[in-house]
């Protein structure tokens, strides 16, 4: 879930829900929490829309995160230096696809 709280100028506040049991977690026990990343809304929408026309350009198939979502992993973890495990827990992902996830975003915004 994520919630500007009605202002997109303000803070994005990013509500997680973690599932008990996810290949980076291997079954330990979560404490989801919501979390506010301190960059604007708009920069999460520019680095979708970034990768949006690069996954059109290459043809890639549909995804299960988002591009929305998969911008603001990468945010994330450049912002909090979060470990991708980390990450794909909060995001529902692997550490694999968290790290692969980051890695694209981070090509496309080299580009």
């Amino acid at each position: 879930m994520v919630s500007g709280g009605g202002d997109e100028t303000g803070p994005l506040v990013v509500g997680v829900v973690i599932p008990l049991i996810t290949p980076a977690t291997e079954g330990a026990l979560l404490v989801p929490y919501a979390a506010t990343l301190d960059v604007p809304h708009e920069l999460v929408k520019h680095v979708a829309w970034l990768l949006h026309e690069h996954q059109q350009a290459r043809n890639t198939r549909w995804r299960k995160l988002g591009c929305f979502k998969q911008a603001l992993l990468t945010l994330v973890h450049l912002r909090k230096n979060e470990t991708f495990s980390q990450l794909g827990a909060g995001f529902g992902r692997s550490q694999a696809t968290a790290w692969h996830d980051v890695d694209e975003t981070l090509d496309v915004l080299a580009s």
